[in-house]
């Protein structure tokens, strides 16, 4: 069989790829999968190709199934308009939903252009689905699956048992290879991502991680996490594990058999400060990889608001951890949660705690309930908008305590009061020299330096993110004039 990916074409309301565009991982793991098998696969990344070259590489390329990649909810209408585009061009081929967003809301894309939505890994469901459709078997004895049926979604039963890590190949990298050189996270780049767990044991209300994988939790082992970073030539990686060295005892394993490899790379890799806290030896271990940036979802500044959102850690904790981090000459980036109910006090708050602790790196992201997560059940009966590409994690979709223009003019001046700091705590002259200096040396591009600052500016201003909500009134005036 040959079996097309195809990652969604560039969208959505602020054009977030500025500063985060990364390797399609899902698809290149399933197809490294149904490689194995002995299926010729491909792999079409249409945000750089551009759509219509992109889909007449798919034509030429003619797959017997094409399978679409929906992991955010904002890539939900792009999707759709995606599979019913294959449906008119290919209308023999068997079109299949994968992701997280279609696995955590399967119901949403029962749609005529979908012949099925994958559930759960994609390395579990897709070679049975693949083989059933070789031998011109029914899908609806594939588990796994939702079928979209003339009257009701069909659902196949649950996914097989996930496998041991371990177990699955090496990703498909030679699938993507020409499209290698893209793909970045901030100022690096060419940047991979790279898995070396999957699964959550704790669960925030925001998050739908750990319901995807059913509170599982399970690591590829040290062996195989070299054997992958060996395969990997970009220079910058990013480890996709929602929790990094939840496991202290591989985690120093794995520092020691990198080193031992002589392997060297920039990660970027996301932990929890308790984690920091506690083993702060690990730091200074992975240090002696290459270099290290740490990705820290410190979520809130109190007890309280970590309660909040259950996240089963401190205050202090965040405080400490980053003191370590600066302690021992790490770069990181942590990221703080804006409920739409704060007042002002509480954006003055955050603003305190940035300077106090010198996190002059923070993002925000506004509180947003997306479906599959425990704020969707509580909340979804009170979102504001039915548009998914509002769902970006920077927009209120629920009612907000101030005006819109009270709650985005103190968003917005967050991001502002962190430029601020910055050039406060380096030093304006500092800070380009320091970009001067990674330009030399290749590290950066000036086009990734150029989206930083752009978007540092972009997200400073009210009107960028009232923009949308504006749009959105514009559309409804003249219904409710025809009502």
């Amino acid at each position: 069989m040959r079996v097309a990916f195809l990652k969604p074409p560039i969208g959505g309301i602020l054009g977030l790829e500025m500063l985060t565009f990364v390797e399609p991982l899902g698809p290149i793991c399933v197809a490294a999968c149904l490689e194995r098998d002995g299926h010729d696969c491909c792999v079409i990344d249409l945000r750089i190709d551009g759509e219509e070259p992109g889909l007449a590489a798919l034509a030429a390329f003619a797959p017997d199934v094409v399978g679409l990649q929906c992991n955010f909810t904002t890539e939900r209408f792009r999707t759709i308009r995606l599979a019913e585009r294959v449906r008119r061009d290919l209308p023999d081929a068997f079109v299949v939903v994968g992701g997280h967003d279609a696995s955590r809301d399967p119901t949403w894309f029962a749609h005529p252009a979908v012949d099925a939505v994958a559930i759960g890994d994609g390395e579990e469901v897709m070679p049975p689905l693949v083989d059933a459709l070789a031998r011109g078997a029914d899908p609806a004895g594939v588990a796994g699956l939702m079928l979209p049926g003339r009257l009701s979604p069909r659902f196949t039963g649950p996914a097989p048992g996930r496998s041991e890590l371990d177990s699955l190949p090496l990703p498909a990298r030679h699938l993507i290879a020409r499209y290698a050189p893209h793909y970045y996270i901030n100022f690096r780049k060419p940047l991979a991502l790279m898995e070396t767990a999957r699964g959550c044991p704790f669960k925030c209300n925001f998050c739908s991680v750990w319901k995807f994988h059913e509170s599982t939790f399970r690591e590829k082992s040290p062996e195989r996490v070299v054997a992958e970073l060996a395969a990997i030539e970009a220079p910058n990686v990013f480890v996709t594990d929602d929790i990094f060295w939840l496991d202290v005892r591989r985690g120093e394993e794995l520092a020691r058999q990198i080193k031992a490899a002589g392997i060297r790379k920039y990660f970027t890799v996301q932990t929890r400060t308790d984690i920091i806290c506690k083993f702060p030896h690990l730091i200074e271990m992975w240090k002696d990889c290459g270099n290290l940036a740490i990705f820290l979802g410190v979520e809130a500044v109190t007890d309280q608001g970590l309660d909040r959102v259950n996240k089963k850690n401190t205050a202090a904790n965040n405080e400490r951890a980053i003191a370590i981090l600066r302690e021992l000459g790490v770069g990181f980036t942590p990221n703080f949660i804006v409920d739409p109910a704060w007042d002002r006090e509480d954006f003055a708050r955050l603003r305190e705690w940035i300077s106090a602790n010198v996190a002059y790196n923070a993002g925000f992201s506004v509180l947003t309930p997306l479906p599959g997560t425990d704020l969707w059940q509580e909340a979804s009966a009170r979102v504001t908008t039915p548009d998914w590409e509002m769902y970006d994690i920077l927009h209120a979709v629920l009612p907000t305590k101030l005006s819109l223009e009270e709650f985005y003019e103190e968003y917005s001046g967050l991001w502002r009061h962190v430029v601020e700091e910055r050039f406060r705590h380096r030093g304006r002259t500092r800070t380009y020299l320091q970009m001067a200096g990674a330009l030399a040396t290749g590290k950066v591009s000036w086009g990734a330096i150029r989206k930083g600052m752009n978007i540092a500016q972009v997200f400073s201003k009210p009107e960028t993110f009232l923009a949308a909500h504006r749009q959105q009134d514009a559309a409804a005036a003249p219904v409710a004039a025809a009502g």
